[in-house]
């Protein structure tokens, strides 16, 4: 009984949309992490190498924040806030389908699709999330979405190794179509239950509302924007491991135990951000990031490489709810998904240089060279949160 009252102590505040949309995110990335992890693999089936691979996901990805930025303007705007976060997961789910097709065009427009699917349903869903919870445990909220999210990562990509080592390379088709069950059957049973919300409509009708932000949320943007510059693809992580002798075999073990320690930090980390501040969460998230990092330009040693991996998902996970409970919370009711939209559109644009930089610093200087300077220049980034408004007068104000 005891352990029942704590368990409900924790959760306290946490409405059942919240469940209902980290569900959505469990059983999506459930689908995702089935596909994600073997496309390079397939791509070579079908006679195409890493530059496909590099313009796929580039794009991809550029797409996806792009989108974000643009839905979550328009979400303000109409407040579809529900519907846009429901159809964008039924395009995800619907759309991976046509990645059973071996073909590199429907391949490529399937990935494409599934990234705008993503960048229609983020800011509309985080803004779902702030109305149907107080704004004091919005850290937690969105520390559970983002622990179910990481939970469905991991249980896809254990599908997805068990299925490598048991099944050829022909068989891929047969399970990109059974990847994209779990998403179609949550999006069709869990939809009808999610409540629908009243959402105060601005009165302004600016294309980009950026000059109309409180001023506030503009510095927070740009901070973002110059810490994404120094946040390259976890991708140069796995390299790292296998230039270390990591077998091959053992990359994806190594993934799921990044995002087994995502998973843990994300659901504590939004705890802390309501109890003791998101922005000085997200410092903290940024300063373990450096510590990593730094671990990595030293380390010579592959046992090593398993706790410095583990550091580096801690901070992940300890750094996504902080990061978006702190511009909900400075935001206007009626402006929130548009404060979110710009958040992820300028923490996607920095990533996109990001990787390429650190690609060539490590080509021409050597891994500890790139390390080391990502990590120094994460840390000098640091105290630009202190320039900021702290989040803590507001914490109690509802949405």
């Amino acid at each position: 009984m005891k352990l029942r009252q704590k368990f409900q102590f924790l959760f306290k505040g946490l409405s059942k949309n919240v469940f209902l949309l980290g569900l959505l995110s469990f059983f999506n990335d459930v689908s995702g992490e089935m596909v994600s992890p073997l496309l390079p693999l397939y791509l070579t089936s079908l006679g195409l190498g890493a530059g496909f691979l590099g313009i796929l996901e580039g794009v991809a990805d550029f797409l996806s924040y792009l989108m974000m930025l643009l839905m979550g303007v328009y979400s303000d705007r109409y407040g579809k806030h529900v519907g846009l976060t429901l159809w964008g997961y039924r395009l995800c789910a619907w759309i991976r389908l046509l990645l059973a097709i071996p073909n590199p065009a429907t391949v490529l427009s399937a990935r494409w699709i599934d990234r705008l699917g993503k960048g229609i349903r983020t800011p509309p869903r985080d803004r779902l999330i702030t109305a149907s919870t107080e704004s004091k445990v919005w850290g937690k909220a969105f520390g559970l979405q983002r622990a179910l999210d990481h939970a469905g990562g991991i249980f896809g990509a254990l599908i997805a190794v068990i299925f490598l080592a048991k099944l050829s390379e022909s068989s891929l088709p047969y399970l990109f179509l059974i990847g994209a069950v779990p998403a179609i059957l949550s999006i069709t049973f869990l939809s009808s239950q999610i409540k629908k919300l009243h959402f105060k409509v601005p009165l302004r009708t600016s294309t980009l509302p950026w000059k109309s932000f409180p001023k506030k949320i503009r510095p927070f943007v740009l901070v973002i924007f110059l810490s994404s510059l120094s946040n390259p693809s976890e991708l140069f992580l796995m390299m790292r491991a296998t230039d270390l002798g990591l077998e091959k075999y053992k990359i994806p073990l190594l993934w799921i135990f990044m995002a087994l320690f995502k998973l843990i930090s994300s659901f504590l980390g939004g705890v802390l951000a309501d109890h003791w501040s998101r922005r000085k969460t997200i410092g903290l998230s940024w300063l373990l990031f450096s510590l990593a990092f730094i671990g990595f330009a030293l380390n010579t040693q592959l046992i090593f490489v398993w706790p410095l991996v583990a550091l580096y998902g801690f901070h992940s996970g300890l750094m996504e709810a902080s990061q978006r409970a702190y511009p909900a919370t400075l935001a206007r009711e009626e402006e929130r998904a548009s404060a979110l939209g710009w958040y992820y559109f300028a923490y996607g644009v920095g990533t996109l240089p990001a990787s390429a930089i650190f690609g060539l610093i490590w080509k021409y200087w050597g891994s500890s060279t790139a390390f080391s300077i990502y990590a120094a220049s994460m840390v000098l980034t640091v105290p630009w949160l202190f320039w900021l408004p702290s989040d803590r007068p507001l914490k109690r104000k509802s949405s």
